[in-house]
């Protein structure tokens, strides 16, 4: 609605939430702090300039950034594009990611197991932490622990960007992972970590910049690798931030078990750390009702009730 007419000195307008002001008035009433009667107006606010009104220009200004190069686009940034009118907006291309569960002990979620069978848990966790960061996959499939099965599969999937393999990279005869990347061109970067869970992890990349990460099979240390190492390559890829390490007070005393780094589910609990009960790597139901894991380091043989933790929140 556009009004046109002249406002004189003492008068006033009916407007709607919304409308643009028009010209010459400076102030706006809510209609719940008036009171309408006789064909006068009275309020019971005191009106002053520019109340209520968005001036033109006050939320940006032409050439204004809006939004910098390695913003994460979410729900209020696209809002945000849709009001200044930008229909395309120049993003980072997805990578294209390959999910590949080794071992001849799994079957997929949703048929029956066996006694020396178990379901292919860390493909679907993967998946949802992938997804989590706006990346859907482009293959995920369980091999098995055959050399040549392997091979192919890898071979297939050696020009994708970002390849996980989950399990076969420890000591065991069936663990052929290391091997097979090397033989189809995949150079190591490194293998094993001073870290628990997670420590066979293996990392290469290929001659055109794809990356492989082959990480243990236990369901905790999976998880716990993604957020270590996958989750901040995809931060850098993407040319975003490093998240900030933050610290929380812990709620119980802990011995330390091994001599090395140690991360362990928590919950936090009004800005406390509460560990969770934890019976090793291959507990799978160690995560529920987590908010996330923290550290106990290596150089520190227990934490105390009060002392101070790194947190990683899922």
């Amino acid at each position: 609605y556009q009004f046109d007419k002249e406002i004189n000195s003492g008068e006033c307008l009916k407007i709607m939430t919304g409308s643009a002001t028009p010209i010459g008035l400076d102030c706006i009433i809510q209609i719940e702090h008036s009171i309408e009667k006789d064909n006068q107006v009275k309020f019971s606010s005191q009106p002053r300039s520019w109340l209520n009104i968005a001036r033109e220009g006050e939320d940006c200004k032409k050439d204004d950034v809006i939004l910098k190069k390695g913003t994460k686009i979410g729900p209020t940034e696209i809002g945000t594009l849709a009001v200044l009118g930008r229909k395309f907006v120049k993003v980072k291309a997805l990578p294209k990611v390959a999910i590949l569960s080794t071992g001849d002990e799994l079957v997929p979620v949703g048929e029956d197991v066996s006694p020396f069978q178990i379901r292919d848990s860390n493909a679907y966790a993967l998946q949802a932490f992938f997804q989590s960061n706006g990346i859907q996959l482009t293959r995920r499939e369980i091999v098995s622990d055959n050399p040549e099965a392997l091979k192919k599969v890898l071979t297939e999937v050696y020009n994708y960007d970002i390849v996980v393999l989950s399990g076969g990279v420890s000591m065991g005869v069936a663990d052929y992972v290391p091997s097979t990347l090397l033989s189809i061109g995949v150079e190591k970067v490194f293998h094993k970590i001073k870290l628990k869970p997670g420590k066979p992890l293996w990392f290469g990349k290929n001659q055109n910049g794809g990356v492989f990460f082959g990480l243990p099979g236990n369901p905790l240390s999976c998880q716990v690798c993604f957020k270590l190492f996958i989750e901040p390559y995809l931060r850098k890829s993407f040319g975003l931030e490093n998240l900030p390490t933050i610290s929380f007070p812990v709620l119980q005393n802990r011995k330390k078990k091994v001599q090395l780094d140690e991360y362990f589910p928590v919950r936090l609990k009004s800005d406390q750390l509460e560990i969770l009960q934890f019976n090793g790597s291959g507990d799978v139901t160690s995560t529920i009702g987590s908010t996330g894991i923290a550290l106990h380091p290596s150089d520190k043989d227990d934490i105390a009730v009060g002392d101070e933790l790194i947190y990683l929140p899922w």
